[in-house]
């Protein structure tokens, strides 16, 4: 009997900074499919438009656009990309406002180690995720 092989959901990671971003990449290549990375917002959006990926890790604040910007034109462009923003922002209306650009995963820097693979995996599915902005504060799963 053949082994069928693990299918990885395909994603892109995009982070300005190039160390966040090798980190990134390297926390989530185990149980996802890396397909691209970007440093920019445009960049990431030119990325998810060709490479249709399942996922798409972006930082907040990047040059050109932002993860929210770019949130917002998967969106309007019709694409089938659910969104994971990483941010050192821990603000609840920035949070509030990347749920409203439908960002479906949000985790703080700081935490990405513990939370950005469920984060993902909870996306894929087309579920909620954010993390406590707080240490010692539960994670709110909705």
């Amino acid at each position: 009997m053949m082994d069928i092989p693990e299918i990885k959901p395909r994603i892109i990671v995009a982070d300005d900074n190039a160390k966040v971003l090798l980190t990134l990449v390297s926390a989530l290549s185990t149980d996802f499919d890396v397909v691209a990375t970007a440093t920019d917002g445009r960049s990431a959006l030119t990325s998810i438009q060709h490479l249709q990926p399942c996922v798409a890790v972006l930082d907040l604040n990047m040059p050109e656009l932002t993860g929210i910007e770019v949130a917002r034109e998967i969106i309007r462009l019709r694409l089938t990309c659910f969104v994971v923003i990483c941010s050192v922002d821990c603000d609840p209306e920035m949070i509030a406002a990347a749920q409203l650009a439908g960002v479906l995963g949000y985790v703080p820097k700081r935490r990405l180690t513990k939370d950005l693979v469920l984060a993902v995996k909870r996306a894929a599915c087309g579920e909620v995720f954010v993390s406590s902005a707080e240490p010692g504060r539960p994670t709110i799963l909705l």
